[in-house]
């Protein structure tokens, strides 16, 4: 009888949960499509009949007044047959005049009203697309992942239409099922939302809105139903491409090389095929990976290297599945944790590392040829999967001494491979992944050997998980584990360089070692977080091993870390009297290395304000007592640094608005009299629709009375370790601009520019060395090094015309120019350094790219 009781309360129980889930399906929002034999035109005047019944009107207001039903009336519909899904929108309006709209180049955000169509073809409640139309046309796509994050390097192959009548606009979208990875099933459930947003009113309205309290978004989707009977298509898309290239360089007709490359011509094909409906191979062959955009001119006085962000399509494109560690709860805070990547994809193609060995006029590239790279990514079965394969050939210099021309091979011919997987479980309630990094090199000559690692390996794991179904609480962490190999040179050099500094003399927990010839290590960070509600927390722990290393091909900047953190805040989102939302945030963090010192604390508050009128205010007050840098001294013992105070203050005018300002004031009071001092101010114009200005002028000034000069091997500093630790003051001036046009000629056309003048100027005085390793004390040192001081001016312009011809088919026209000086070192007078770099010679480069895009359904 017991058995019979048992299956008789499973059965129940079993019902009792289908029941629930039922009801819960059943009072989520839901739209019909509609199967249509009817052929289509996607012009925006809705003649077809599919769209002539009554559309779904019910949109909820998420902002300015949360809950409430939206001002105007909104009417959409959902068509759909063999090729792909039909979206037709009606956006009607009391006061047509308040209707804005604007011209864009693609993906870009221009200040209008938009159409917003949200799907989740396989109602993951995790992934999904957006598609977005504007009244003049202007179109923006993005990829959605887990949950909350969103991918805008997406470009899909789609088509959209918009028409304005006197009391509506009007918005018509076909997404073909290609652009839709999805598996093939009898009948079709996909997740959906719709939004509305207008500019006038700073209104947004959702077919399902989701509380500024709770977390989610695609999770809360309501259903597309109705869809049945359609195969998801064989999706191959082959894009080749042809470019050419004109130099004219300020390096003159006197080097040798000049007229070897003045011009140049590529040609290749990318191919991108769908292996299953929701898995894709991308493979390129000889790529073009130049850059429409350059890279912003900076100063760097740190040990550490640079980083750029990426700007190559191939990598942007389709990135979101390779981002470790993030994940549907949003992530948690920096606070001073320096977080290294497992993956940085500017590493594939890099700038040669090697150098020659005779002096002359030389000839190297300036970055490593790519012979072939390929990506898969997308879902195989309940998994997410991502892989990246590349090689990159050798390259050489060619070098003219005294006329004999030869050449140095300056980079070796080297694999990448990344390998990315991960799943979810209960809905997204919680998720496991892992990544896999390789780099292997063909070190044929002792000098890269000396410089290059053989092989470096990095396996990472990451996850989450929400403590309860409504998401309130959640944990998240990840840990990676690295090693690297090479000769027992290149491994000392390794374990010196700035990200490591094992030769420093006060450290305990690691020492150098001559003999070695690999090098492991391991981080980790974990971290809580409340995710729903009012009232917010966060704490985390991070670590990192002296021995961690990912410069191969990830971004390490620095180790011997652990970092811990706590934050509380609250935030308003009813609106009041005088503001519509605000937030207020605490926190604390500390730093420490393996020897247990004490590196960094600091005490911490931000708040934010958004006022009635749409203006905005945003401030910080940080204090910090005093560091212990370990990396100062270049490898030296580590060196106390003074405390201090930060404070920072910006407003922003209506982002609405034909023009919007934002003013910002930075300042740093350091407690042995030093100082930095930033003001930065942003005007942003629209003159017409159709066109964006943007200008921007900053000003940094700073009196360090610590920064570093030199190490300087001496027997009589017996307690720096017989070396004079160098230090002085500095005074640094920067002086920087942006100005940015953005100009939609059509849809499908457009201008960009972009200038950037930068100045920096730094002017050593009264030098001094390190009495103690551990202090800051000094005593003044007579210095006979070279002269630091700089005077580095820089000017910037970037031109591109970009012409979509047809969907996915492009040409591109670009202009780069580029002047340098390094006159009056040391010496700030800001008229005679733009009349220097006026007067310098310039570097022009002019570029032609076509690519058409040929589709087989």
């Amino acid at each position: 009888m017991r058995p019979v009781i048992n299956v008789l309360l499973i059965l129940v129980t079993a019902i009792l949960s289908i029941s629930a889930a039922e009801t819960q399906e059943a009072s989520i929002p839901s739209i019909n499509a509609i199967r249509t034999e009817e052929e289509i035109t996607i012009d925006g005047y809705l003649r077809e009949a599919v769209w002539q019944g009554d559309g779904y009107s019910a949109f909820i207001q998420k902002e300015p007044v949360e809950g409430a039903a939206a001002t105007e009336r909104t009417s959409i519909w959902v068509a759909y047959d063999e090729r792909g899904i039909f979206v037709a929108a009606k956006c009607y309006y009391t006061d047509s005049s308040s209707c804005t709209g604007g011209i864009s180049r693609r993906d870009e955000m221009v200040q209008s009203d938009w159409f917003w169509f949200w799907i989740d073809p396989n109602k993951s409640g995790q992934s999904g697309f957006g598609f977005a139309v504007n009244p003049d046309g202007s179109i923006i796509d993005r990829k959605l992942y887990q949950d909350i994050n969103y991918d805008d390097s997406w470009d899909g192959v789609w088509d959209a239409a918009a028409k304005r009548f006197s009391d509506h606009w009007v918005a018509e979208i076909f997404i073909p099922f290609t652009q839709l990875r999805f598996s093939k099933k009898e009948k079709y459930v996909m997740g959906v939302n719709f939004e509305r947003y207008i500019l006038s009113k700073a209104e947004e309205d959702y077919f399902v809105m989701v509380p500024n309290i709770e977390t989610g978004f695609v999770s809360k989707f309501g259903l597309l139903t109705g869809i049945a009977g359609i195969e998801p298509p064989v999706r191959l898309q082959i894009l080749p491409y042809v470019m050419g290239k004109g130099s004219y360089l300020a390096e003159g007709e006197d080097n040798p090389f000049y007229d070897d490359n003045k011009y140049a011509a590529n040609t290749g094909v990318d191919l991108k095929y769908g292996l299953t409906g929701d898995l894709t191979l991308d493979v390129t062959v000889n790529p073009d990976f130049g850059q429409a955009e350059v890279d912003p001119a900076k100063i760097n006085l740190s040990a550490f290297e640079t980083y750029y962000a990426e700007k190559r399509s191939f990598f942007i494109e389709g990135s979101d599945i390779f981002w470790f560690g993030d994940n549907p709860a949003g992530g948690v805070w920096g606070c001073n944790w320096i977080e290294p990547y497992i993956f940085y994809s500017r590493r594939i193609g890099r700038g040669p590392a090697g150098d020659v060995t005779h002096e002359g006029f030389v000839d190297r590239p300036e970055q490593t040829t790519i012979i072939g790279a390929a990506k898969m990514s997308g879902q195989v079965g309940d998994f997410a999967l991502g892989y990246i394969s590349a090689v990159t050939d050798r390259e050489y210099a060619r070098v003219d001494s005294s006329g004999v021309v030869f050449e140095e091979e300056i980079e070796p011919r080297t694999y990448y491979g990344v390998l990315r997987g991960s799943k979810e479980f209960n809905g997204g309630d919680q998720g496991l992944g892992a990544m896999v990094t390789g780099v292997t090199r063909d070190l044929r000559s002792p000098e890269l050997s000396r410089i290059n690692n053989r092989n470096a390996f990095v396996l990472g794991i990451d996850g989450w998980s929400f403590f309860n179904a409504e998401r309130e609480w959640a944990f998240m962490g990840k840990t990676e584990f690295s090693h690297v190999n090479g000769t027992e040179e290149r491994i000392l050099d390794l374990q010196q360089e700035s990200a490591h500094y094992y030769q420093s003399p006060d450290l305990e927990c690691v020492s150098l070692d001559s003999t070695r010839t690999s090098l492991s290590g391991y981080m980790g960070r974990f971290a809580v977080k409340k995710t729903k509600g009012n009232l917010g927390f966060q704490s985390a722990l991070g670590i990192i091993s002296p021995g961690f290393e990912t410069n191969d091909l990830g971004f390490t900047w620095m180790t011997n870390m652990l970092n811990m953190h706590v934050v509380a805040g609250y935030a308003w989102y009813e609106p009041t009297s005088w503001y519509r939302k605000a937030n207020l945030w605490l926190m604390t963090s500390r730093n420490y290395d393996f020897d247990g010192r004490q590196l960094f604390e600091q005490y911490y508050a931000t708040t934010y304000v958004s006022f009635l009128n749409y203006w905005s205010l945003e401030s910080y007050l940080q204090f910090t007592p005093s560091e212990l840098d370990l990396h100062q001294t270049r490898g030296g013992p580590a060196i106390a640094c003074a405390g201090y105070t930060s404070t920072h203050l910006s407003l922003s005018t209506d982002e609405r608005k034909k023009f919007r300002l934002t003013g910002s004031v930075w300042y740093d009071f350091v407690r042995d009299g030093g100082y930095t001092r930033s003001y930065g101010l942003e005007l942003s114009y629209n003159p017409s629709p159709s066109i964006k200005l943007t200008l921007s002028a900053d000003l940094d000034d700073q009196l360090n009375h610590q920064q570093w000069v030199a190490n300087i091997p001496d027997p009589t500093a017996v307690s720096t370790y017989n070396t004079s630790y160098v230090f002085s003051d500095l005074e640094k001036k920067v002086t920087s601009g942006t100005v940015r046009l953005d100009w939609g000629l059509t849809p499908e056309l457009s201008l960009q520019m972009y200038v950037q003048p930068y100045i920096a100027v730094g002017s050593y005085s009264g030098y001094k060395r390190l009495l103690e390793g551990g202090t800051n004390d000094f005593e003044p040192f007579d210095y006979q090094g070279p002269n630091p001081d700089f005077n580095f001016k820089s000017f910037k312009a970037n031109v591109v015309l970009r012409w979509e011809y047809r969907p996915g088919s492009l040409i591109y026209l670009v202009w780069t120019h580029g002047r340098l000086n390094y006159d009056n070192p040391g010496v700030y007078d800001l008229g005679n350094d733009i009349k220097s770099l006026i007067d310098e010679d310039a570097d022009n480069i002019f570029l032609v790219k076509l690519s058409y895009l040929f589709t087989i359904y």
